[in-house]
């Protein structure tokens, strides 16, 4: 039976740094000397930054017109909206737009290259970096050698966040517009032609049934009751002719005839005013109705109106970005220090490797 090879303690470790320990040291120093030299050489980048709040989504009409209301036009978005804005800001049509407004393209060196627009798109997203803050605000950060170009990448890349907010808000809108439009359109179609109906009754003699109704059934009455007092009247007079004088006879049958024919006059009036008052009460209901529906579209038109045409902020800014005055990259300690500890560290394994895995190999080897 083989014995294994102990395992190399924490002694061996120290003894096998101690037997190398200028090799170490040479490795460490030559990290630390290849730390500084890209420290010093690197070119300086600066960041720029800009902090805001996402508004609600909510309906400008519903926020502005509604009473009591306004304090949902104020409200700051939720982690939903937070999260779609940032979604918003890492997408490459967004991107696009930013390397087109600052011909990133020749300003990072890739015009002429293969893939351009990719490699401009990730040298971007490098440089720039979207997060949310602890108190649900949007930071944009974004790095770059010129400062003066940083903070107005930065300024774009809300303005572009603002303008693609708005857009896709009223992509929104001008589809309810139109669908509401449509709908108010038929409808004013559908209360014109009930009023043209209207006019044609009103043209025949009904103008205000209530009050029509109430003139003409008390004219029909009293010409009627006229008409048949007029005959008592008459009749009782041609009884006792003999003992009255012929005027009066003469003087009652002219009102008889005045009379009845002012109740001939009435009569067809009155018949002509009951075929269409029933027509006239339906549409005169019908139109009120449609009347109450086509003011609630028109409500509801002018808010979408508003949706679709109105452009308001979309952003509540905190901190405008401004021309960074030191280079926040590379950060020169840092780097030097991590050269250092990367000399350290490959130094150490790879003596390791040589003291404690490479013999075992070479003993392995010979036993074969």
């Amino acid at each position: 039976m083989e014995l294994k090879p102990n395992q190399p303690d924490f002694l061996d470790l120290l003894r096998v740094s101690y037997n190398y320990r200028k090799h170490i040291l040479f490795l460490t120093i030559f990290g630390m000397l290849v730390g500084i030299a890209t420290a010093f050489l690197a070119k300086p980048e600066f960041e720029a930054f800009t902090v805001f709040y996402i508004p609600a989504n909510n309906s400008i009409s519903k926020s502005l017109l509604a009473e009591n209301n306004l304090e949902n036009f104020m409200r700051y978005g939720d982690e939903d909206q937070i999260d779609q804005a940032i979604e918003m800001l890492n997408s490459d049509a967004l991107k696009d737009r930013v390397i087109a407004k600052f011909n990133l393209q020749e300003h990072y060196g890739f015009k002429n290259t293969k893939y351009p627009q990719t490699k401009t798109r990730a040298k971007l997203k490098t440089n720039s970096d979207f997060k949310r803050t602890d108190n649900l605000a949007i930071k944009i950060a974004v790095r770059d050698e010129d400062a003066v170009l940083a903070k107005e990448m930065a300024d774009y890349f809300l303005l572009s966040l603002d303008s693609m907010r708005t857009q896709i808000q009223q992509a929104r809108g001008q589809q309810a517009y139109q669908l509401i439009a449509q709908q108010y359109q038929k409808k004013q179609a559908e209360v014109d032609a009930i009023l043209k109906n209207l006019s044609q009754i009103r043209q025949q003699g009904i103008f205000d049934y209530e009050s029509q109704s109430e003139v003409l059934s008390k004219a029909i009455i009293e010409a009627e009751t006229r008409v048949k007092a007029e005959e008592a009247r008459l009749k009782v007079y041609q009884q006792n002719a003999s003992k009255l004088p012929d005027s009066t006879i003469i003087k009652t049958q002219g009102r008889l005839a005045a009379a009845k024919a002012s109740y001939q006059i009435l009569k067809p009036t009155v018949a002509n005013f009951g075929r269409l008052s029933g027509k006239y009460l339906e549409l005169e209901a019908l139109y009120k109705k449609e009347q109450e529906s086509l003011a609630n579209l028109q409500l509801r038109f002018e808010g979408a109106e508003l949706d679709y045409k109105a452009a308001i902020s979309q952003r509540f800014l905190i901190e405008k970005a401004s021309v960074p005055e030191k280079a926040k990259y590379p950060q020169k300690a840092v780097l030097i220090f991590l050269f250092t500890l990367s000399g350290f560290i490959i130094s150490f394994l790879t003596v390791c490797y040589l003291e404690f895995v490479a013999p075992r190999f070479r003993t392995r080897h010979v036993r074969l």
